[in-house]
Order: structure tokens, then sequence, then C-alpha cells
């Protein structure tokens, strides 16, 4: 599958593991139209509070739309501030930072990671990286695969180690920022940083808006409804 690099706007190609092991199976279409905004991440459309039928139908008529690209779907400012047609990707929207507890980090560091790598720990040996400016991919730090499956002991210390070090060049570097550091400041030490985080994660697609694009002909296959069938098909669903 393609996926878009969260900095740079450039498309890559990534092979899934266990040819797709991990997806989530779609929902039953039955009183769709409660359920809006859509995917299991309610990243698609329009989300109105009240819980009144009419906010509920209104919430609906805007998702299904924007599923079946009726409507664009909502794209990422920062990367279309470059010229780059990208879906929505969460990013921090203040100066913050992300906390580890003890009890999710390496195995390894258990033994002799918090004595090869003192700078990274806290004093009740969790791990904590900030300043985080805003703009920041989220997932570039949420999906950081802290403890990967199916490695054997030799494979699990190599990365460990790699990890650790990882941390460690982040925590130097914004650890260098002067007391009075602007965002730009910040973001200037943490924005190189993204390639290496990218290595590590466990899942490199950050955009949260894509997929289940069925009808809409997005890969120029010949499942394209025409708008009206569209239209039909968001008044049947009402019906459910």
């Amino acid at each position: 599958m393609k996926v878009i690099h969260p900095v740079t706007g450039v498309e890559r190609d990534l092979e899934i593991p266990g040819g797709g092991r991990g997806y989530t199976r779609p929902a039953s279409l039955v009183s769709l139209w409660s359920t809006a905004p859509f995917l299991q991440n309610n990243a698609v459309g329009t989300f109105y509070p009240s819980g009144s039928v009419e906010d509920r139908m209104k919430s609906f008529q805007d998702s299904i739309e924007q599923m079946l690209l009726l409507k664009e779907r909502a794209r990422d400012p920062v990367l279309a501030a470059r010229g780059v047609n990208a879906g929505l990707i969460d990013r921090t929207t203040q100066r913050c930072s992300i906390r580890v507890a003890p009890g999710y980090v390496p195995n390894f560091v258990e033994g002799l990671g918090d004595l090869l790598f003192p700078s990274v720990f806290s004093d009740d040996g969790g791990v904590e990286i900030g300043p985080i400016p805003p703009d920041t991919p989220v997932g570039l730090l949420a999906s950081l695969n802290i403890r990967p499956e199916g490695l054997g002991f030799w494979e699990r210390i190599q990365y460990d180690w790699k990890l650790l070090g990882l941390v460690k060049e982040i925590k130097q570097k914004l650890k260098a920022l002067p007391p009075n550091a602007t965002d730009e400041d910040a973001k200037r030490v943490f924005t190189p940083l993204a390639d290496s985080l990218l290595a590590l994660s466990k899942c490199p697609d950050y955009v949260v808006n894509r997929g289940h694009y069925f009808g809409t002909g997005q890969f120029g296959d010949e499942s394209r409804l025409s708008e009206q069938d569209k239209r039909d098909l968001i008044e049947f669903l009402k019906t459910f």
C-alpha cells in the first residue's frame, strides 16, 4: 500500500506484515445513520453532539457524502501548505511532552539499559520526551514500537539498543534547546528526527481519514458509482 511521509509528503510503498494481519473488519451497515462520523476513529464527517435525531442525521449526511467522495474529505493543512494533497494527519496543537511509564520500557532496560543510558530515564525508570513542538505528527511517537513481537533474543537486544539510542539522541537534542526556545527552534531540532522515528514505527501510515472507498472509483477500478447512484444509496441506508 502507499503511505505519505508526514513531514515531507513524499509517497512510498509500505509492505504490510502478515499480508494485512491486524486490519479491522468493517462494522455492520445496520443503523449506520446513528453511528456517524465514520471509520473506527470517527475521522470522516462532522460530529454534532446534541444526540437529537436531527443532529444525528446531519452527522450522517456529511459523513456519508465524504465516504462516497461526494464531498472532499479533510486534508492535512501542514502538507497542503507545501503543495501536497494528503488526507488528515493528527498533529500536536501546542508544545507538549510524552511519557512512557516504567512498565512499558524495553525489557533490556531492566538489566543494563538504565546503566548504559542514564540520561534517557526519569528517577522512577520511565521515559519522558519533550518539548515536542506544535504540528508534530502524533503517530511519530504514539506508534513507536517499544515492544516488538516475533524477535529472537539477540534481535530483541539489537532492537532495544537502537531504540534507546534514538530516545537518547532525541532527549539530548531537545535538552540542548535554550530555556527561551521558540516553537520554531523546537521544530528545527525535532523535524530531522522523523525518519529515525518512522523506521521504528509499528504503523507508519498516519493519515487518519483514508480507507473504505467502495463505489468511489478511487483507484481507477470499475466500482465507481454515478452521483445519482450514490444519492440513491444514501437514501436507502437511512432506512436501515
